[in-house]
């Protein structure tokens, strides 16, 4: 009896902390972040309701998640109809997810495309086999591809979820840590470079109990529009459904994952530059970050910086596409980082000379 409990033990404190990463942090100048007047946005993509032949959901079911998340615009993508047109709003529009003969496809707004599930191979109908075509987007993250790119883990995680629920009240606890960043932003590079990127839901509610109007969800909106969210920047107030299409085809956005939000900004000898656009050479990227987290500045995919460092401004002196990704961690020892996990992936800064 002992000996199972101390193998239940180490399994629970292996897939608890199971992400663990050596980290050798780079020495740089802490800088006072400077605010500068942007407008920033919650927006979420890639959610069925009721309309889709997989979910359950209902329009009210959306707003009150909204409301309690902060949630500024919403797409939804039903499979293969556009119902939910009817319910259309100026925060919530209606789109599609349709299987086109070059793999899935989401029309945002039924007019923006984006690859869907780029890194499920498992099944024929996702698998893109299309080109990666200029002013398309790209799911970096979708939250079924996690499951379908290793079913084992997955599993072994969920399990431990559940035996630990009475302490965390998250069946999905630690989602991310399950995310194979380095592979997935490999494929990414290797495809589909030229093409911003965007972050998906794919939220489908299974399970609905309702005796009243916001009842028993599962998954919940409520819950979901925590997980995934894509923080849009602007130098102009959005209001329209044109203006948020704009913003997310253009890249002005960074991936936060379970809420993790930061502040970035470009800046060089034309001004104060959002993520999606182009720098200069010898501008810098102003960064303020989680107190608890480690900042990666990438170049050309080749990681140039990592710091602890909350805020701090990095001079850019090579041409190419820069971008940031956040890590939150449990505990560290020494140069060792225990619960080691993504919490924010950035669209790029495009250097030029």
């Amino acid at each position: 009896m002992e000996l199972l409990l101390l193998l239940l033990f180490l399994y629970i404190l292996y897939f608890e902390f199971r992400a663990v990463r050596i980290v050798n942090l780079d020495k740089i100048s802490k800088k006072e972040f400077r605010e500068v007047n942007l407008y920033k946005y919650n927006v979420v993509a890639h959610v069925h309701t009721q309309f889709s032949f997989d979910s359950l959901g209902k329009p009210s079911d959306i707003k009150k998640a909204m409301e309690e998340n902060s949630i500024d615009f919403v797409f939804i993508t039903d499979h293969d109809n556009t119902d939910y047109r009817l319910f259309e709003d100026d925060r919530v529009f209606s789109g599609v997810e349709k299987n086109t003969p070059d793999g899935r496809l989401l029309l945002l707004g039924n007019t923006l495309p984006v690859i869907s599930h780029p890194h499920n191979f498992d099944f024929e109908h996702y698998r893109w086999k299309g080109d990666f075509k200029e002013g398309y987007l790209y799911e970096f993250i979708d939250i079924k591809d996690i499951v379908v790119w290793n079913k084992f883990i997955t599993g072994l995680a969920l399990v431990k979820n559940i035996i630990i629920y009475p302490l965390t009240r998250n069946i999905v606890h630690k989602w991310n840590s399950l995310i194979p960043i380095d592979k997935w932003r490999k494929l990414y590079w290797d495809r589909a470079k030229h093409l911003n990127i965007i972050g998906g839901l794919d939220l489908h509610v299974k399970v609905v109990y309702q005796e009243r109007t916001h009842g028993l969800l599962i998954p919940s909106y409520r819950a979901g529009f925590k997980w995934l969210i894509n923080k849009v920047y602007s130098k102009q107030p959005i209001r329209t459904k044109q203006e948020v299409l704009k913003a997310l085809e253009k890249g002005n956005l960074y991936l936060s994952i379970n809420q993790k939000f930061i502040d970035i900004y470009g800046e060089d000898k034309e001004g104060v530059k959002i993520l999606g656009e182009s720098l200069k050479l010898g501008g810098n990227i102003n960064i303020k970050s989680l107190k608890k987290g480690i900042t990666f500045i990438y170049h050309n995919c080749n990681p140039i910086v990592k710091t602890d460092i909350q805020e701090f401004s990095f001079k850019v002196d090579k041409e190419g596409d820069y971008h940031v990704e956040v890590y939150e961690y449990d505990f560290k020892i020494f140069n060792l980082y225990f619960g080691f996990r993504p919490v924010v992936i950035t669209n790029k800064f495009k250097v030029i000379d």
